[in-house]
């Protein structure tokens, strides 16, 4: 197996030959760095309810309404590199009540990013699942169970599961791009069939000044649904349960148990 990042690899994104060495040393437990699910999962968080700050900053954070999928985020995080980060209540968002996970490590947030994990604000960045992940069926699992945990809903009455993303204007191309190679990636892997990607009229005025605008798509497709619930679920409790709520509706097609 190739790893993803190396010693070498890991000291090349730095100017100082100094910084390179020392921080090379002090985690040189990380390296080499192996493709894994508990990866993979990790580079969907920060795709999705998750922020990597690049320069020059270069730290993370994770946020969620539930402390226990803080904690999730937590244990997964010290599993593949032994570091913790600081929970938090988030005082500005206006929408309800959300915790923050955050972790000040310049050297992980690096790491990271080697491995695929888009930097800045992902509303204004161009991003793609990253290739070690979309080869691999079990790594693409590992990656749409935590992104669709994130970005999806379930909805139970039209009996669909449907993702949706924003992207700011001018990268729509590339948005529709990345959309669908997810789409394309279940029909490869797993076989599951996706409505086409599409987008409509609502638009988003951010903070910035500029204009953002959601794609999404849809599983419908009965054998489909009953494929993402065996093959990839959510981690989210909540909408694991309405995803076998549909399916125990459908008679002579009972899920394997969650």
């Amino acid at each position: 197996m190739i790893p993803l990042v190396t010693k070498e690899s890991f000291e090349s994104v730095y100017s100082s030959d100094f910084q390179a060495k020392f921080q090379s040393s002090v985690y040189s437990r990380w390296f080499p760095l192996y493709p894994s699910e508990e990866l993979s999962g990790l580079i969907a968080d920060i795709t999705g309810d998750g922020h990597l700050q690049g320069l020059p900053k270069w730290r993370f954070d994770y946020t969620s309404a539930s402390k226990q999928e803080l904690k999730r985020f937590e244990n997964s995080l010290f599993k593949t590199f032994g570091i913790k980060g600081k929970a938090r209540k988030c005082s500005t968002n206006k929408f309800g009540e959300t915790f923050n996970y955050g972790v000040n490590c310049k050297p992980l947030s690096r790491v990271l990013f080697l491995c695929g994990a888009p930097a800045g604000n992902k509303t204004n960045t161009a991003f793609k699942v990253p290739g070690w992940i979309s080869a691999d069926k079990k790594l693409f699992s590992a990656y749409c169970r935590r992104l669709f945990s994130c970005e999806a809903c379930v909805e139970v009455k039209e009996k669909s599961i449907t993702i949706e993303m924003y992207k700011r204007e001018d990268l729509a191309s590339s948005h529709k791009d990345y959309m669908q190679s997810l789409s394309d990636l279940l029909q490869k892997h797993f076989n599951i069939k996706t409505t086409r990607v599409f987008g409509y009229s609502r638009r988003n005025k951010r903070k910035d000044g500029t204009i953002s605008k959601p794609l999404k798509f849809k599983i419908k497709n009965k054998d489909s649904i009953i494929k993402f619930y065996n093959e990839i679920g959510f981690d989210d409790k909540q909408k694991q349960r309405k995803l076998k709520s549909i399916i125990s509706t459908w008679v002579g097609k009972q899920p394997r148990a969650a």
